[in-house]
């Protein structure tokens, strides 16, 4: 079961652990505004059914993917990083910084395998179209 996400947070909602504010300019606050996260959802969300507990928000599990590509860490060693990094808590999609984030390895790890490659190749293009408009 997937259940649409309310709207997607903005930099300004993100509640840090100091009392700041994240830094509108840091790379992964510009490509997390960047990503249409929305046309990807309805992807993701069309991938379950009606039935069974809830799945974790495409931001969460798409973002942690995407992380632990351009780290080319391990699902582990990526959820590490993710615990204590502020930026790349907001990049997931996370509303305030915590030290135990709620996505486990083993979900990064089947997360492309719900997709058929139809539908890798268009994550692929809305993703690069994204990265593209960052320059």
């Amino acid at each position: 079961m997937y259940r649409k996400q309310a709207r997607q947070i903005t930099i300004y909602s993100f509640v840090t652990p100091f009392g700041g504010m994240l830094n509108k300019d840091n790379r992964w606050v510009r490509y997390a505004e960047a990503i249409p996260w929305d046309e990807i959802e309805k992807i993701y969300a069309s991938k379950f059914s009606n039935r069974g507990a809830p799945a974790k928000p495409l931001r969460k599990v798409l973002g942690a993917y995407i992380l632990k590509e351009e780290y080319n860490f391990s699902e582990a060693r990526i959820i590490k990083e993710i615990n204590e990094n502020p930026y790349l808590q907001y990049f997931i999609g996370l509303n305030e910084y915590t030290d135990k984030v709620p996505v486990s390895a083993s979900l990064i790890r089947s997360f492309s395998k719900r997709f058929t490659e139809q539908d890798k190749t268009e994550i692929e293009r809305l993703l690069k179209e994204a990265r593209k408009s960052l320059r």
